[in-house]
């Protein structure tokens, strides 16, 4: 049985998640973006350089404007085409990249220093000049292209990364989206349900913790209210000792196979709360202490609030592990829920005693057993269940 709680908790949860995952799709684009932007600072270089060599160079004043503004840009390429992506430092090892960086600075430089020299250069040793650049040029095209290698290599490395990370983040999307579809289509029966107990007489299955509580917790409260007043427990609203007797007398006969087991459950902090908090709290404390257990209760099921306090659970399982197993979880369900109080939050613990209710025995006297039981839980530290070995 699911909890509505925890369905919207972890519903918020996976949202999140696909949100972060979004962002890190989103980071890694951005950083493919700038990969590019490095690729295309590189292939400018290559129009640079053909701009270089084939300036016209009959006008020397006109040509070495074109070479300077032409150097120029080329020094700023070189820059841009080793500038720091956003996720270069997390994603690989920048050492190759330096390397390279490092032998395109030095041939950039070589050559803009031989394209200004032939720029400026008389037409007797412009032949010479011409040579000296077209070696540069060489040396220069053959690292911009070992560059160009390296960050066509990084791009698809980072689109291998985004797409499978698109791949996950749609995969994931769909599980989560017919997974929730389905959660909340429970809970939109479950809530239909209670709306329509009222007018509809056929037996309630819920799906949801909060809705199996509210159907028992109002089937309880229609069934107890059919009661003779005597049989009910004036502080809580569940049945008395009396009234714990004669349903299950009542109830008995429906038990077949089934074996009856009884557990007694006591507030530790019991002598406290009578002398602290107001009796409306008290009232409160014990009603929701009975709505508590009574999200573990099957029709053949009977809870009782006794004179002394504690709270009788006459369980009919076909298992002691099972019976057992339900008690434990009630214990741990109280220590961990908070109790509310006009002087704060109240927080308690049970201790129980657990045993099979001999068909011999009358249920006065298993209770007694019980509450044998409950001092040994007591002596242990409380807040668990004790069982005889």
């Amino acid at each position: 049985m699911i909890s509505i709680r925890k369905v919207f908790f972890n519903l918020k949860v996976v949202l999140m998640i696909l949100g972060i995952g979004v962002a890190v799709l989103g980071v890694q684009l951005f950083h493919i973006s700038q990969y590019s932007e490095r690729l295309g600072a590189l292939k400018n270089q290559h129009l640079l350089i053909d701009k270089i060599i084939n300036t016209d160079l009959s006008d020397q004043k006109m040509a070495a404007i074109l070479i300077n503004g032409a150097v120029s840009e080329i020094n700023l390429s070189v820059k841009l085409s080793g500038q720091e992506a956003l996720l270069d430092v997390f994603v690989r090892s920048n050492e190759e990249q330096a390397s390279l960086l490092r032998s395109l600075e030095i041939s950039s430089a070589a050559f803009r220093d031989t394209a200004l020299i032939w720029g400026e250069s008389l037409s007797t040793s412009r032949a010479s000049e011409n040579t000296r650049m077209m070696n540069a040029r060489g040396a220069f095209l053959a690292d911009i292209d070992r560059m160009m290698d390296y960050q066509i290599h990084v791009i698809n490395e980072s689109i291998a990364t985004a797409k499978m990370t698109a791949i996950i983040l749609f995969f994931s999307t769909l599980v989560i989206f017919f997974l929730y579809r389905y959660r909340l289509n429970q809970i939109y029966r479950d809530i239909d349900q209670a709306c329509s107990i009222d007018t509809d007489g056929s037996k309630k299955e819920a799906a949801t913790q909060e809705v199996d509580f509210i159907l028992k917790r109002l089937l309880r409260r229609s069934f107890q209210n059919s009661l003779n007043p005597t049989l009910i427990h004036p502080l809580s609203g569940l049945n008395n000792a009396k009234g714990l007797t004669a349903l299950f007398n009542a109830k008995k006969a429906g038990k077949g196979g089934n074996m009856v087991f009884l557990a007694l459950f006591e507030i530790d902090q019991y002598e406290l709360i009578i002398s602290t908090f107001a009796k409306e709290d008290i009232e409160n404390l014990f009603k929701k202490l009975g709505d508590m257990i009574s999200l573990y209760e099957q029709p053949l099921d009977v809870i009782a609030h006794m004179e002394d306090d504690r709270i009788a659970f006459l369980l009919s399982r076909n298992s002691k592990q099972l019976a057992l197993q339900e008690c434990e979880t009630i214990v741990q369900s109280v220590q961990e829920s908070s109790f509310n109080a006009e002087l704060g939050p109240i927080k308690i613990t049970l201790s129980a005693g657990f045993l099979l209710k001999p068909p011999s025995k009358s249920i006065d006297e298993t209770v007694e057993d019980a509450a044998k039981l409950i001092e040994k839980a007591k002596e242990n530290g409380g807040n668990r269940v004790a069982q005889i070995r």
